[in-house]
């Protein structure tokens, strides 16, 4: 019998990887021909990475570095690691099939990596199905494109090599993980910390990646980024008095929720495993000292950094209770944090990738066949301004995210679509677009040039 359990687990955890992986590229896909997909944050990315593709410097449309180097608001030299995927296509999804084909990737690399470690398939697979059913980690993958979604495949090769004792592999693919973004040096300390007592005969290692953490996080915030973006680093938090920084790590209520349903997502393992607790602790108070609220819940992209970290916590704390229980009490564990994470994805946070086996999400595409038409319209080899959700459409020539002092730029082009209903998100930063429409059609410089009910290409006379 458990014979028989051991290798059915097997073949369904290379089933879910797989499965895990074409629902990530599906609902990603999707997302993007439904106009969910935004230049904030898709087309930064894209355009950077498709403009060194072709040798240009990878300047960006930005509302506080504009027309900068991508460099002035993050640093991730990592992500063209990606451009010569444009060597071979010039569409845009593309970074977004890598992305899911990626975590994807990780979550094999967490199951390989567990088999190791625990010596059976089943306890290892339902470590496996904590991670893919983590909602934070889904949500990330759905999300537009984040290089630290991406950044999920290096770090959990960087625990493979830790925990397989691969020196030369381990400072690889640490550098690389760093190297996807400034502010994961903080990653970076923590994973030195891990590796101190872990592998108590690495600990010059350690002590040597911890520096390097913290002088990569010391020369990209403090010299690289502000260089060009002329002096400004904008995700820098508040001042704030001891009191204040207490206070802020607990209130509003979403921080304390978001951190409980952190840790029950895996069975509240990864909370007693204490040498990858600094890295699960340092992140959560990086996110609740911002005052961007969208760093405070599931949502958004934000626990990628952490999902791969939680997931081996939850594995090396089922090592630690494999030498302690008896057996049946570890499988029994197993079934549990197996049955808790599929019902926290299914009933509880209603993963998004429920859109994968949804038929209406898929029938819903075709609901914008008017969009792709208006668009078609567009005339080529022109300078655009647009909105949100359109501009991704544009990231292969020079385009503009829609604002009200429009008259500035002089595009050549600004196309609209002003129907009711929208995603707020799609009209980001322009304010008042009845203010603006008014002002292009009166404007002597500007000319319809297509308009159909509420969509609009205007076009420089």
């Amino acid at each position: 019998m458990e014979r028989l359990l051991e290798k059915s687990s097997h073949v369904l955890a290379i089933l879910v990887c797989v499965a895990f992986m074409i629902c990530g590229v599906a609902v990603s896909l999707h997302r993007f021909w439904q106009y969910e997909t935004q230049y904030y944050d898709f087309g930064i990315f894209d355009t950077a990475i498709r403009r060194v593709a072709v040798f240009q410097p990878p300047v960006i449309d930005h509302f506080i570095v504009e027309d900068k180097l991508i460099w002035a608001d993050h640093f991730h030299p990592a992500i063209f690691l990606l451009s010569p995927l444009y060597w071979l296509t010039d569409r845009s999804e593309v970074i977004l099939i890598v992305q899911a084909v990626a975590v994807g990737l990780s979550a094999y690399v967490l199951y390989r990596m567990s088999q190791g470690v625990l010596k059976s398939n089943f306890l290892s697979l339902a470590v496996l199905v904590s991670y893919v059913a983590f909602v934070g980690l889904q949500n990330a993958i759905i999300t537009d494109f984040h290089e630290v979604t991406v950044m999920t495949l290096p770090l959990m090769l960087c625990y493979w090599a830790i925990l397989t004792e691969r020196k030369r592999a381990f400072l690889f693919f640490f550098v690389l993980t760093l190297a996807f973004k400034e502010l994961l040096f903080m990653l970076g300390i923590g994973l030195a910390i891990f590796v101190f007592f872990y592998r108590p005969k690495w600990r010059k290692l350690a002590l040597a990646a911890g520096a390097y953490a913290a002088l990569w996080g010391l020369i990209t915030i403090k010299l690289i980024i502000p260089y060009f973006s002329e002096g400004l680093y904008q995700y820098t938090p508040p001042a704030r008095s001891i009191g204040e920084i207490l206070a802020a790590l607990v209130s509003p209520a979403v921080k304390l929720k978001t951190t409980f349903n952190i840790f029950w997502s895996f069975l509240f393992l990864p909370l007693f495993y204490l040498p990858t607790l600094p890295i699960l602790l340092m992140n959560l108070a990086s996110r609740f000292l911002s005052i961007n609220s969208n760093l405070w819940d599931l949502g958004f992209h934000y626990n990628a950094e952490i999902a791969p970290t939680l997931a081996v916590s939850a594995l090396l704390m089922i090592a630690f209770l494999q030498k302690k229980l008896p057996r049946p009490a570890v499988l029994g564990l197993a079934v549990v944090l197996l049955l808790n994470s599929l019902f926290l994805y299914r009933f509880v946070f209603r993963g998004p990738f429920g859109l994968g086996y949804n038929p209406a999400f898929y029938a819903h595409t075709q609901d914008f066949a008017y969009l792709n038409e208006f668009l078609a319209k567009v005339p080529t080899g022109k300078t655009i301004m647009t909105q949100n959700n359109l501009a991704v459409r544009f990231t292969d020539r020079k385009v503009k995210l829609l604002r009200q002092n429009y008259e500035d730029y002089q595009p050549e082009l600004i196309v609209l679509d002003l129907r009711d209903g929208q995603n707020p998100n799609n009209l980001m930063g322009a304010g008042d677009v009845a203010n603006i429409l008014m002002r292009l059609e009166q404007d002597p410089h500007y000319e319809v040039l297509y308009h159909e009910g509420q969509q609009y290409i205007f076009q420089k006379k």
